[in-house]
């Protein structure tokens, strides 16, 4: 998948048990939390809890990522 969006999207994978202070500071509830963010802020809306499928997660992405370009 890292390919795929490669130039598009990164993808950062936080361990929630060594950083209690961001599951905190984002007020993650459930995990997976997936939070999508663009020039350090939180894009509303694309905020999502819980395991889906690599197809549902292109479905969920894509029309977020058409909005704008992470470098």
């Amino acid at each position: 998948m890292k390919q795929e969006y490669d130039g598009r999207l990164k993808i950062v994978k936080i361990d929630h048990d060594a950083n209690p202070q961001l599951i905190e500071e984002y007020k993650v509830f459930g995990l997976p939390t997936l939070i999508l963010f663009k020039n350090g802020q939180e894009v509303p809306g694309s905020r999502r809890e819980g395991a889906i499928t690599k197809a549902k997660f292109k479905q969920y992405l894509e029309p977020l990522l058409a909005t704008f370009t992470v470098p």
